[in-house]
């Protein structure tokens, strides 16, 4: 798996359900998360960064519709500062795509030892045998000898590879044609039963086939055990019939079988009687062959437009953790994130007089980057109005105020189902997407105390699926959503997040 630069970038489309000021922020936090790759000296990390800002300020900011009403000076302070940018890019280019190659050459060689098993796996580590094994015709069994000793490279010419394969080719053929079980030729009536042409092929007209034979679709009855455990015994004889050397017994059976005249069309259900199905079942000379019964077919339901309860509308189970390539960064990768050991149990605790009035609680994730891992630090609580099922954030310039004044990153968020299971309503997806826009490595925590199965859980969505969904969704209040096109969950558990029991968290209650 190669590195490429350019996929990393992740370009931001426009929604312009979001105020221009929020792309702008978005623009800020990459210009911070970029000088600390540089003070670091991580050179490709700050390559992508800075990618990433230049196609925010050139191609995404301004097809905002507020982009032209934006206060002309603010816009030129951003032109200059894209301008830097793309100064700093040539510059880094070179090194940059020095250190990406290095990468890739050196997860190409790691890859080389995996291959070579599988090639020893799929075609062995000795040099296969062209000699055709003897048969047994009594048995009509084969038995494949494995060479006693290694065969040297020497052995391995054109010319006798060449001669070895015409030569068995032949021995092929020959043994082949001793395993004939003088099966009778099929007829006409068969030929034209599977043929469009018919046995005359071009020459002559389509018969279609008549309408003398017996298909028998399967029953409840048909399914049980001791009727297949018969059509065994049956099938079973036949075989010891033809190792016993005696095939007349069975050549009627395939005459009848090929020649597809053993039966005609079935009459209406209630011209059968009891006894004809008796004897039917009771022949034990009639090969009954019965058709599998269809597979069941997922039927679409309408969309419902009446309100539907939060519990309902979960959206599909969250997908499974996908983790990176052998640490390798790519495209769909992430930065990791560590969230401390106590985060939850002291959130639980900030909610808990809320939890016991069945109402839902929130908080904001901020914390800081250090060596290519960001650290949940701070746990910010704002001022918010809650529901049994709904949690709405009030004054959010308070919160990015305490950001920019701590210098933290906003690394998600955290909320409470008082009494339902855990999981992403599509509200939650709405909310969290935001967060997810303006930092891909953004998680959704979902406390639920009263689900025992699954008390809390990590959550983000699928990228592009899931972040294209919601992008594209207007509608407001809980409601389905439709399924990624690239058949992903909408949201997944997380595979970047891990447990730190060394951070400590600050707590700040703007309530």
């Amino acid at each position: 798996m190669k590195i490429n630069i350019n996929s990393m970038a992740r370009k931001v489309e426009i929604d312009n359900r979001y105020p221009l000021r929020f792309y702008f922020r978005i623009a800020d936090n990459l210009l911070k998360q970029a000088s600390i790759y540089r003070e670091e000296k991580n050179i490709v990390d700050l390559y992508v960064i800075l990618l990433r800002f230049s196609s925010l300020v050139s191609e995404t900011i301004p097809c905002h519709r507020d982009y032209q009403t934006f206060p002309p000076k603010e816009r030129s302070m951003y032109r200059k500062k894209l301008l830097n940018v793309l100064d700093e890019l040539e510059s880094l280019k070179p090194e940059a795509q020095r250190l990406v190659n290095k990468l890739n050459e050196a997860q190409a060689v790691s890859q080389l030892p995996q291959l070579e098993c599988l090639e020893g796996t799929s075609y062995g580590l000795g040099t296969p045998s062209l000699e055709w094994p003897p048969v047994n015709n009594n048995s009509l069994s084969i038995n494949i000898r494995q060479p006693s000793s290694l065969t040297s490279q020497s052995s391995w010419k054109y010319n006798n590879d060449y001669s070895r394969v015409s030569t068995n080719t032949s021995q092929i053929d020959k043994q082949f044609q001793k395993l004939s079980l003088n099966i009778p030729l099929p007829n006409k009536e068969t030929l034209s039963r599977h043929s469009f042409l018919g046995p005359n092929g071009l020459q002559g007209q389509w018969l279609g086939p008549t309408a003398k034979v017996k298909v028998q679709y399967p029953s409840s009855t048909d399914l049980i055990p001791t009727e297949n455990s018969g059509l065994n015994q049956v099938v079973q004889n036949d075989i010891v019939a033809v190792k016993d050397g005696d095939q007349g017994g069975i050549k009627s059976t395939m005459e009848s079988v090929l020649s597809l005249d053993d039966g005609v069309w079935p009459r209406p259900a209630q011209e059968f009687g009891p006894s004809l199905i008796n004897e039917i079942r009771e022949d034990p000379f009639e090969l009954v062959i019965n058709q599998p019964s269809p597979p069941p077919v997922l039927a679409r339901v309408q969309p419902e437009y009446t309100p539907i309860s939060p519990s309902k509308v979960a959206d599909p189970r969250p997908g499974p953790a996908k983790p990176s390539v052998d640490g390798m960064p790519s495209s769909n990768s992430y930065q990791h994130l560590h969230v401390p050991v106590k985060l939850m149990d002291d959130f639980l605790r900030l909610a808990r007089t809320n939890t016991e009035k069945n109402l839902e609680t929130c908080g904001i994730l901020a914390g800081s980057l250090k060596n290519k891992v960001f650290h949940i630090t701070t746990l910010i609580v704002p001022k918010q109005e809650s529901t049994s099922d709904s949690c709405q954030t009030l004054n959010e310039e308070e919160v990015f105020e305490v950001q920019d004044r701590l210098s933290l990153f906003s690394l998600g968020w955290i909320h409470t189902h008082p009494s339902q299971t855990c999981f992403m309503s599509s509200v939650d997806l709405h909310t969290h997407y935001s967060y997810q826009i303006m930092l891909p490595e953004a998680i959704a925590i979902v406390m639920a105390p009263t689900d025992t199965s699954s008390p809390h859980g990590i959550f983000h969505l699928s990228d592009p699926g899931g972040v294209s969904v919601i992008r594209n969704c207007d509608q407001r209040g809980f409601h389905p959503h439709e399924e990624p096109l690239d058949g992903t969950p909408i949201y997944e558990h997380c595979s970047h997040v891990f447990i730190n029991s060394n951070l400590r968290i600050d707590v700040v209650d703007l309530r």
